[in-house]
């Protein structure tokens, strides 16, 4: 914990550096992973199912005084200009056919370097995960666990879900024998199980269309969950359409297991108020939002999006924890002096962009994490260095591996997307000239049997950004 710990603290120096004198501290930057760049020290992960990576346990040691005598002369200033020209010409790809559209915002003055029907709200994907983890950051401070508590008291337990769908196998089993300890104490050893799932409403959120449980693709929102409701362990794999159910079944065994005799049906009921109570705690939000971003995890993005409900006061539904989300990203924009039109079209759905119906024009996305690594907004720095690396970690490990986008290896950082007939990247880059920019790239209107191509083709249009030539 206090490498973790000393670990974040230097990314943030790096950061805050970076963004106060870019020309002097963008190498600290870039070694410590703040910022991507063409110093990037991390080895490739394989593959979005990889997960997060453990903290340092790969970094190679680079000495910082040979690597920063590549940008010891100040580059060229790139023409605008010729960055639209470039990345429209990839609109005549035959996938793209077209129908391409994005924003390249200055991170520094939050100006727009260039644009292609940045203002049409359109289908973001997985990058409204984005958004989401804006808005998380926005209402928590990051250090805030998630606790699931069992009472004891006579001769019933109850298990008290607090948000976390993380809970692992040894999680549960640990609170069981915590429990079966305390109701050894209280000399009982006979139990009846209750499960208090009250702290979220949760469920299945109808905007999902085919893209929810059935197919694999998120479990619904509980109080609590074992291993996500991940039923075989697998991201896209059956999912629970009962987590905090499945959790308290499986509790039930495991307070066997630690020596009690559990009796009877599991029921539903409030936890009794002061009765004693065991607990365990999840991981940081910080690294649950890491995670979701690395990864691209729908079930976390939609927890995230309903504790961002709770910390509102607004139901915590499906609905309530969309509308959250999207009253944070409003409020965001105005805070960073957006211009109101920025916002025209925005509808959000859900917490993960599965639903077709949500709406989001790019030239938002690009000026919410441009205002991410713009130093302004010190809450939302961490976004920069939890989405993935082009060609080296989480959903991109194994993009930008063709022909010229190799170039952006190291360098471009981006939440992926892919919903349907929409392909999609948003996140931060720096141009050759060493500006940082956040940026929000869409190609949609492909057959989706396309798929591939039409990812291939925003990572052409992404490279566009980081050509020196």
């Amino acid at each position: 914990m206090v490498r973790r710990a000393t670990e974040r603290m230097w990314r943030l120096t790096a950061i805050v550096m970076c963004a106060a004198v870019p020309a002097s501290f963008y190498v600290l930057g870039d070694l410590m992973d703040a910022f991507p760049g063409v110093l990037t020290i991390r080895s490739q992960e394989q593959g979005p199912q990889a997960g997060p990576r453990a903290v340092a346990e790969d970094w190679e040691r680079v000495d910082p005084t040979e690597a920063a005598d590549p940008v010891a002369s100040s580059p060229a200033p790139l023409d605008p200009a010729d960055l639209q020209a470039r990345m429209d010409a990839k609109a005549e790809l035959p996938v793209i056919a077209g129908n391409l559209a994005y924003s390249v915002v200055d991170s520094a003055t939050g100006a727009v370097l260039a644009e292609r029907s940045s203002g049409e709200a359109l289908v973001p994907a997985s990058t409204l995960k984005l958004l989401t983890a804006a808005a998380v950051l926005r209402t928590y401070t990051g250090d805030e666990v998630l606790v699931t508590r069992a009472t004891v008291q006579d001769g019933v337990v109850t298990l008290v879900g607090g948000g976390d769908m993380t809970l692992t196998e040894d999680d549960l089993r640990d609170l069981a024998g915590q429990a079966a300890a305390l109701a050894t104490e209280l000399g009982t050893s006979e139990v009846s199980l209750r499960l208090d799932d009250s702290h979220l409403v949760g469920g299945r959120n109808e905007n999902w269309g085919s893209n929810g449980p059935e197919g694999g693709w998120v479990t619904p929102t509980a109080s609590l969950a074992l291993d996500e409701g991940w039923l075989d362990g697998e991201q896209y794999g059956p999912k629970s359409t009962d987590p905090a159910g499945d959790a308290a079944e499986r509790f039930a065994a495991l307070l066997g297991e630690a020596g009690l005799t559990v009796t009877g049906e599991i029921t539903e009921a409030a936890a009794p108020d002061g009765a004693p109570a065991a607990e365990v705690a999840s991981e940081p939000l910080s690294e649950i939002v890491r995670h979701t971003l690395l990864i691209s995890d729908n079930t976390t993005a939609e927890l995230l999006a309903h504790l961002v409900a709770l910390a509102d006061g607004v139901e915590t539904t499906p609905a309530g924890a969309a509308a959250a989300v999207e009253s944070e990203i409003r409020d965001l924009a105005a805070e960073a002096g957006l211009p109101e039109t920025i916002l025209d079209g925005l509808d959000l759905r859900d917490g993960s962009g599965l639903s077709r119906e949500n709406r989001v024009p790019p030239a938002l996305l690009a000026a919410v994490v441009a205002e991410a690594s713009s130093g302004r907004t010190p809450v939302l720095e961490q976004i920069l260095y939890d989405v993935p690396i082009a060609g080296l970690s989480g959903t991109l490990a194994d993009r930008f591996d063709h022909g010229d986008t190799t170039e952006a290896a190291g360098i471009v950082r981006g939440k992926t997307g892919y919903l349907g007939g929409a392909a999609t990247l948003a996140g931060v880059a720096v141009l050759p000239d060493g500006r940082t920019v956040g940026y929000s790239i869409v190609v949609h209107g492909f057959d989706g049997a396309r798929a591939d191509e039409a990812r291939a083709a925003v990572d052409e249009v992404a490279v566009e950004m980081v050509q020196r030539d």
